[in-house]
Order: C-alpha cells, then structure tokens, then sequence
C-alpha cells in the first residue's frame, strides 16, 4: 500500500518478497517525499529478509513496527494504527531503514538463525553444519554493521536460541543503534570571535527532501541567530531550488512538543544561503525563542511549499549539557 508517505508490509517473509517488493518500487509512484515502511511480520526467510532490507535501505526508507488494521469500507489497510510485532527475520529487515523507530507497545525480537532454507522462524529445529554457520554469521555481522548497527548486536541475538526470543528494551535498541536518533542532542561548542558557538549534527535527519543535518548556534552583531546545514554535498539544496525557496517562503517557526508553547517568526527573520554550499539558511531568534530552544523537545520548521522540494525542519531535545553550550553561545547576545 502506496498513499501518503506510508508503505504497509505485514505478513510472513519468503524467498520472493525480496522480488515481490522490487516490483512494487518499480510500480508505486514515489516522488521524493520520506517514505515509511510499516512492518508487521512473524519471520520468515533469513536470506529474504537480509535483502529485503538491502533494498530497503538502497530504496532510502524509513522502518517502523505497527500494525494497519483493514479498512472495513475498503477491505484494504487504513489510516489508522496500532501495536505491530517485527520477529526474526523482520527484525533483520527493519535494520534497513534509514531512520528506525519503535512505537511505544510494539515489539522487535531478535535470535539465532537456524537451517531449513535460512530460514528464522520459530518452528525450525534443525541446525546448520558449522561452516555454513559459520558463513551466516559473518554475513549477517557484516550486514549489521553497513546498517550502523553496533556489532554487539550479533552477539546479543546470537545468544537466544531459535525457538526463543530476544525483545530489546528501549535502552538497549538506543544503546545497540538498533533505533536511530531522531532529534538533535550533544550539542558541542568551540571559540568564535569574541564568543563561542555551539552545534550538533544528526545526518540520519537527511533522507527524502529532509535536508537539515546540522544546526548552528551563536550571536552575530548581539543578536541569536541558528544555522541549518547540510552535512554533505550531496545531500545539499541547489542554488535554482534555493531561489524558490528565498521567494515562496513566509518565515519559520518553533513550538514546544512538550508544553505547546510556540514562536513565530516572519520572513525577514530567515535569510536563505544562495550558494551552493551545506549552509542552507540563518534563522533570526528573540528572547522568547532561546528560552523555548534551550527549554525543548522542539520542533524548528521553515515554512514554505513542499511542492518546491525541499523540507528545512529539525527536532532537538537538549540535555542538561546541552543548555550551557547555548547558554554559552548566546551569552553575548541582546535579550
């Protein structure tokens, strides 16, 4: 299922979902937008699932465990959400996001694999010799890693059985990077001038047309000011897309997921970079606004049309840390 930005994938994994899934992407109209893959999964094939999640990451989606729960009106998955489970082999698969995320209730479960076709469901008992072993376990090691997983990882699934299974807690996927960071913390700081700035990057926040991978904090002529990068060139905005941007826009803003707080700002406090470089655009702060930065969970945007191809928006959730590196960097601003 294609709509919105929302691709549902429940049921268990063979040896041909890895081809059933290629021709859907060859299918499905996508047109740059971040797509999320839902997965709802059992297991199935250890080999599928493997590429399954090569494709997915090569496809540039995003991963998370929910379930979609039939439309009655259209007898198709609908809109509406709920707990999902991703075991075995769907847990390997899931690692192919770009950005991965657990939903509070839904589970993620990992353990050994065993013979029978590659396969990782829970039923198989018969085990493989030990050079195939061998083999998988070097595979599925070196899989773990290209998707930034830690190596522990392997270690942790290996040690549950094939009828068991491992269901990482929310430490422990954060820890193993089995979930990806998904707001910009561990803000670190360094001489400017006569002060300092402070900055933090999360190049995971780069997928789809989400272009900020770095945010900048500092004063300028006593006045704060944030800064959206880029983090490669590759991945940057190009001097056309900005110009539509510097023209389309109406300004930007912040609010607090937390408290609902907000502030607003006009166009003439956001000046877009014209090069061609990884700054993307200056974004002029008051008094209200460090407080609400500093304060977080929050989420930046600037606003203009997603028709132009582009999104320029950030979420930071800063810790005790965090807030004397800004406190540091807009010490010497007018408040």
């Amino acid at each position: 299922m294609n709509h919105t930005n929302m691709i549902v994938a429940e049921g268990d994994i063979t040896g041909d979902t890895p081809e059933i899934f290629e021709a859907f992407l060859q299918t499905e109209p996508f047109d740059g937008f971040r797509f999320v893959m839902a997965l709802h999964s059992d297991g199935g094939s250890l080999v599928g699932g493997l590429r399954l999640g090569q494709m997915i990451r090569e496809a540039g989606l995003d991963t998370t465990v929910q379930r979609h729960p039939l439309d009655p009106a259209t007898g198709k998955p609908g809109y509406d959400t709920a707990a999902g489970r991703c075991f075995s082999a769907c847990a390997i698969a899931f690692l192919g996001g770009v950005r991965r995320t657990v939903p509070e209730k839904s589970r993620l479960g990992f353990h050994q694999f065993s013979s029978a076709g590659g396969s990782f469901a829970k039923e198989d008992s018969v085990y493989m010799t030990e050079s195939t072993a061998q083999l998988m376990g070097a595979t599925v090691l070196g899989y773990i890693m290209k998707m930034g997983a830690e190596p522990d990882l392997f270690t942790w699934l290996s040690e549950a059985l094939p009828h068991e299974m491992w269901e990482p807690d929310q430490d422990e996927r954060t820890a193993l990077r089995i979930v990806t960071p998904d707001r910009f913390r561990g803000f670190a700081f360094e001489p400017y001038g006569a002060g300092v700035i402070t900055w933090s990057a999360l190049p995971e926040n780069v997928a789809g047309r989400s272009a900020v991978g770095q945010v900048t904090a500092y004063c300028k002529e006593r006045v704060p000011y944030i800064l959206l990068s880029s983090v490669s060139s590759a991945n940057g905005v190009d001097p056309r897309t900005r110009q539509m941007i510097a023209e389309e826009l109406s300004g930007w803003r912040m609010d607090n997921e937390a408290t609902g707080q907000s502030a607003s700002y006009g166009r003439d406090a956001v000046a877009i970079r014209m090069e061609d470089g990884l700054p993307l655009a200056e974004l002029k702060l008051d008094g209200q606004g460090v407080e609400l930065l500093k304060g977080g969970p929050v989420l930046i945007a600037v606003d203009f049309p997603a028709v132009i191809g582009a999104m320029f928006y950030l979420r930071t959730d800063p810790t005790e840390a965090d807030r004397a590196s800004l406190d540091a960097a807009f010490r010497l601003c007018i408040r």
